[in-house]
């Protein structure tokens, strides 16, 4: 982004555009000849965007692309007659315009977004839980409606744990910056489905046997399951023998039924007769 013109082409259409660095806009040629500038959509902007144009059903989540770089176009005051012509350019000026795909985190939780690195961590059980009841609210009809701007803001309150600088606002961050920090949250917090998770919940014998030597060290050693499986295959098989040792099995439960004498079967009966 050096203010220099370039061609930027979006969904096959092509633009004549210049980049302002200093005030994070976009200025972008019309087909007539005016100079359009769409100023910088960040963070807040961003979320409150996703938020009215992101609706959850029951496939999922949709998104609504028009209705989005529509308010993209308000917000920099574009004249509605140029909505049509400039709306794939506004999207992706949101979306994607300052190049920051993205990306996953490092072992140590950093990632670099935009002008800043970002230090994440994933969020508990709980806070999610509470993140979920904070942003759900009920209707007058009785359904249920989804907060995805309180969500995500909940996500990354739990999940950014440093930024460097240290006084880096995350309010500073562009849409697209934005959209990377989100995707590399998403990232730490929802990670791909392993093979053992499909296994482990089949009826298949060898799937059952996965979920029980898993539950059986987790219980054991207070692992999760992917530190389980993530350990290797000759310490597992050591940790499995040990466990043989040393865990007692559990006295056989006395048949149903059984009462008095009959649960006692190692007891002597001793008769007195009178003599």
């Amino acid at each position: 982004m050096d203010g220099e013109a370039r061609i930027v082409e979006v969904d096959g259409q092509r633009f004549r555009v210049r980049f302002e660095p200093l005030e994070g806009s976009l200025e972008v040629e019309t087909s007539g000849g005016e100079p359009v500038r769409l100023l910088a959509f960040r963070f807040d902007a961003y979320l409150a965007a996703l938020d009215r144009h992101v609706y959850v059903g029951a496939e999922g989540l949709s998104f609504d692309p028009g209705a989005f770089s529509r308010e993209v176009l308000e917000h920099s005051g574009v004249p509605v007659a140029l909505f049509a012509e400039l709306s794939p350019l506004a999207l992706w000026w949101a979306a994607a315009g300052s190049g920051a795909g993205p990306r996953e985190p490092a072992s140590d939780g950093w990632v670099d977004v935009g002008p800043a690195r970002v230090q994440l961590r994933p969020w508990t059980w709980v806070r999610r839980g509470r993140a979920l009841s904070a942003s759900v609210s009920t209707r007058d009809d009785g359904t249920r409606a989804l907060s995805l701007e309180l969500y995500l803001r909940e996500m990354l309150s739990a999940s950014v744990v440093a930024t460097e600088p240290s006084a880096f606002s995350l309010e500073s961050l562009s849409g697209p910056e934005t959209a990377a920090l989100i995707d590399a949250a998403v990232a730490m917090n929802v990670p791909g489905e392993r093979l053992e998770d499909q296994l482990s919940r089949s009826r298949e014998p060898e799937g059952q046997a996965l979920a029980h030597l898993t539950l059986r060290l987790c219980k054991a050693l207070g692992w999760t399951p992917s530190q389980v499986w993530e350990t290797p295959a000759a310490e597992v098989d050591r940790l499995l023998s040990l466990l043989d040792v040393v865990e007692v099995p559990a006295p056989a439960a006395a048949p149903a039924g059984a009462s008095g004498l009959a649960s006692h079967p190692d007891a002597v009966v001793i008769q007195v007769e009178e003599g």
